[in-house]
């Protein structure tokens, strides 16, 4: 029996799933923070074997086939040049590939591998592949490399309109009240000086984007502006690249994926409203599947073996959930 690994090492965690030759899901395993930028390359290492370990514990110490490493942190050449020695270092398997995490949920989404994919977890990203290969991927390190979406970026708009709130600079919003509860304390000057002395409360902070939601279910103005916000940036991030790489004219599908984007059930169908205004034949696909599984198809094709309809199906069909983990 052949086996194919695939991983995503992301912000806040790693995760591992592993194909049999037949496209079966054979073996899932979970760890902690993947990206080396964030925790130091030895603990993200770490962390990726623990869930290379976790997954194929039923499956003895098999060597893999082909692996594909979808890692944050994978952006420049220089940096797949060292990840790739510090993945070949693991012994994992007998031919790996390193990729960006932005392509293998783009992968996940699309079962042809072309389009475009805006990711809006821990940080954001967006990657657009063409057909014939030709692709394009935002810097996605942050808002001086004009980049802005994900927890890392809503938080600081959360707490942006909440101080304004409180100080009077801004309008009024039930998030003054929301981040008070959130970190447990009775007022701003405690806040702001548990912010200010201690660098690590504002890690917690990445734990905030969900009350977002709640106040716009509530109907905060300065929530729903802020969720307008990622919206139009999504949009104009699509949109662009789909420009670039010539799909206007196609059936470009937009896949999203990361936690902010199930905030609400009906933010992909406004997304899919918004693009259309753009992009008339756009295709918006909301990621329900792990990233992982993309990076697994990687494999899995380097591997000479080609996804069937009935293999992706079966994918997009299969429990990740329920299926058992460690």
């Amino acid at each position: 029996m052949k086996y194919f690994l695939g991983i995503d090492a992301g912000g806040t965690k790693t995760e591992a799933i592993i194909l049999n030759q037949y496209g079966e899901v054979v073996g899932i395993g979970r760890s902690g923070p993947g990206n080396y930028e964030g925790i130091g390359l030895e603990e993200a290492k770490r962390n990726w074997l623990l869930a290379i370990n976790r997954a194929r514990k039923n499956l003895g110490d098999i060597v893999f086939e082909h692996a594909c490493f979808g890692l944050a942190g994978a952006d420049f050449p220089e940096d797949f040049l060292m990840l790739e020695k510090e993945v070949k270092s693991l012994n994992v398997a007998k031919e790996f590939l390193v990729e960006n995490d932005a392509p293998i949920a783009l992968r996940a989404g699309s079962k042809e591998f072309w389009g475009v994919i805006i990711v809006m977890g821990t940080g954001n990203n967006g990657y657009g592949r063409a057909k014939d290969g030709r692709w394009y991927r935002y810097f996605g390190e942050g808002y001086i490399f004009g980049d802005w979406g994900g927890a890392s970026s809503v938080v600081q708009d959360i707490l942006f309109h909440a101080f304004r709130s409180y100080d009077g600079r801004g309008d009024k919003t039930i998030l003054e009240e929301k981040v008070l509860k959130f970190f447990g304390v009775k007022d701003y000057v405690e806040l702001a000086k548990k912010l200010y002395y201690d660098p690590s409360e504002y890690g917690k902070a990445l734990g905030l984007a969900p009350i977002l939601f709640e106040a716009l279910r509530e109907g905060d103005n300065v929530a729903r502006n802020i969720v307008e916000k990622i919206v139009n940036e999504t949009v104009i991030s699509a949109y662009n690249l789909m420009t670039k790489l010539d799909l206007l004219k196609d059936e470009p599908p937009l896949v999203l994926a990361g936690s902010l984007y199930k905030g609400v059930e009906w933010l992909p169908e406004y997304i899919q409203s918004k693009m259309r205004m753009y992009v008339e034949r756009c295709k918006v696909v909301l990621l329900k599947i792990p990233p992982a599984v993309g990076a697994a198809l990687i494999a899995y094709e380097n591997g000479g073996y080609r996804v069937t309809e009935d293999m992706w199906n079966y994918l997009w069909d299969f429990n990740y959930n329920s299926a058992e983990r460690s």
